[in-house]
């Protein structure tokens, strides 16, 4: 009962956080140097000068990385961005998709979605639904491709997470994800540990973690990558597949 309750705890106060940041027009309404923002998404191989994304959005920007850079995606597929935040992996993901092919954003922060249905400007290929990535309201088998940029963290039971990604992935669909992994000693987080958890600190998982709960979630194949180092943290992009890999991959 007492993990319930802090679950619900972190979940309403990251809710509340998010709904004030969306509020402010800023991914930081801190005085600590945090990287946010369209240069933080430039230096992630976004081209926002060309992207049909206005800049209001790009100043909520707080990724952890580029995951579609990591999968090629195929133009009538059905894609998830799980913790969308304004949406914009949502509308980079649709810019590759014809009919039938949509891309579904998915973010327990209505303020968040409100503000990606203004952004996309009335795409028809996106749709936005409030959900929580541990109960996502979604049949199995649906989706070709979930992905998430700097929300995995963010939830606490990353196992049932992984299970309902599992459970709502194609047969040799992906998962592609970017965000913090634990590299090095983190000391105990003590005092803002809510604050930390929602800057995907207090929720990074090692490689190792990863491997264990991949395997147990049920996916065959999965590669994770760092790409930048943190101190202690490190910024990764972690894929995988339901089934054995193909050339989906690039």
């Amino acid at each position: 009962m007492r993990e319930k309750q802090s679950s619900q705890k972190l979940k309403a106060y990251l809710r509340q956080l998010y709904a004030k940041l969306a509020a402010h027009g800023t991914a930081n309404l801190s005085s600590a140097p945090i990287p946010c923002g369209e240069e933080l998404a430039r230096a992630f191989g976004y081209h926002t000068s060309v992207l049909p994304i206005p800049k209001k959005a790009w100043r909520l920007f707080a990724g952890c990385g580029n995951p579609l850079e990591e999968i090629r995606m195929g133009p009538h597929w059905i894609v998830l961005d799980l913790g969308c935040g304004v949406g914009i992996d949502s509308q980079v993901a649709a810019l590759s998709m014809q009919p039938p092919g949509r891309v579904i954003g998915m973010d327990i922060t209505s303020e968040m979605l409100y503000q990606a249905k203004g952004y996309s400007n009335s795409n028809p290929l996106c749709h936005w639904v409030t959900g929580d990535g541990e109960y996502l309201p979604l049949r199995s088998d649906c989706i070709d491709l979930v992905t998430a940029n700097g929300s995995f963290n963010l939830l606490p039971h990353k196992e049932q997470a992984l299970t309902e990604i599992n459970r709502v992935l194609k047969p040799g669909g992906f998962l592609s994800l970017a965000d913090l992994i634990a590299v090095g000693e983190i000391a105990p987080i003590i005092e803002g540990f809510e604050d930390a958890w929602s800057w995907c600190v207090a929720g990074a998982l090692t490689a190792e973690e990863y491997d264990i709960l991949m395997s147990s979630t049920g996916f065959t194949w999965w590669e994770l990558k760092k790409k930048s180092s943190y101190g202690p943290l490190a910024a990764a992009h972690l894929l995988a597949r339901k089934g054995e890999e193909d050339q989906a991959r690039q």
